[in-house]
């Protein structure tokens, strides 16, 4: 009896392990293929639009008959926005391009100059309201890329146009003139800018502007010609979006 029940459990075991020779193997677990990275490369041309603030400085050494008679300095400042345009080429890691912009500027001040007699002949008091509607850059970039971020220096030629509203009093006598200047200068900044998705980028970008110093001769009617030589710089702080072609 006991050699009997012995036989039946190896025939048992031998019959087990052949059917489970017959079955299909069990198939590999399932592991989804990773997506694919949207930083492929940053060449090629793009467009995109940008929006700030601007804080620039003015300023202005007022003179009559060639004798200075106040120094002043007009805190311009103001939102800006606009547009920019530009070309990268990637080298490995290294990203050197040119860029274009062009911006709407909100940038406002104000500004007092009082005269005494002993230098204009008159007692005299010159109120000053500038104000800087446009301007723009044309830049070379380089940077460096990593994972989908650029790093970046930006450097170029700057423009701008200043306007100046004016208007003098002596005594009873009251007058009014305006110009507009258009300013040459250079810029140097830096920025940040991430891939967002394919063909979308976004950028953080800061700019330092200098438009040199120009002189400007007021002539009032009835009053001494005044002449303002008006040094002009300005800093840009401005996000903005980037579509990549």
């Amino acid at each position: 009896m006991r050699a009997r029940f012995v036989t039946v459990a190896v025939l048992a075991m031998f019959g087990g392990a052949a059917l489970a020779a017959d079955l299909p193997p069990s198939p590999p677990p399932f592991i989804p293929a990773p997506a694919p990275p949207i930083f492929l490369t940053w060449s090629g041309f793009y467009f995109g639009l940008n929006a700030g603030g601007g804080f620039a400085t003015g300023q202005s050494d007022f003179a009559v008959a060639g004798a200075t008679f106040a120094t002043v300095s007009n805190p311009i400042k103001g939102f800006t926005g606009g547009v920019q345009a530009g070309f990268n080429m990637q080298a490995g890691p290294f990203v050197y391009g040119l860029e274009s912009d062009f911006q709407y500027s909100g940038l406002k001040g104000d500004v007092r100059a009082p005269c005494g007699a002993g230098v204009c002949g008159v007692a005299l008091s010159a109120d000053y309201r500038q104000e800087m509607p446009w301007f723009g850059t044309v830049r070379g970039r380089t940077g460096y890329a990593n994972a989908g971020w650029l790093f970046y220096l930006t450097g170029g030629y700057a423009y701008a146009q200043l306007k100046t509203d004016a208007t003098a009093t002596a005594g009873g006598v009251s007058a009014a003139v305006s110009s507009k200047d258009f300013r040459n200068g250079w810029t140097v900044g830096t920025g940040i800018e991430v891939m967002l998705t394919r063909g979308w980028s976004a950028k953080l970008e800061y700019l330092y502007l200098d438009f040199g110093s120009k002189t400007t001769n007021y002539v009032f009617t009835g009053l001494p010609v005044i002449a303002d030589s008006t040094r002009l710089d300005m800093s840009v702080v401005r996000a903005g979006v980037n579509y990549r072609f």
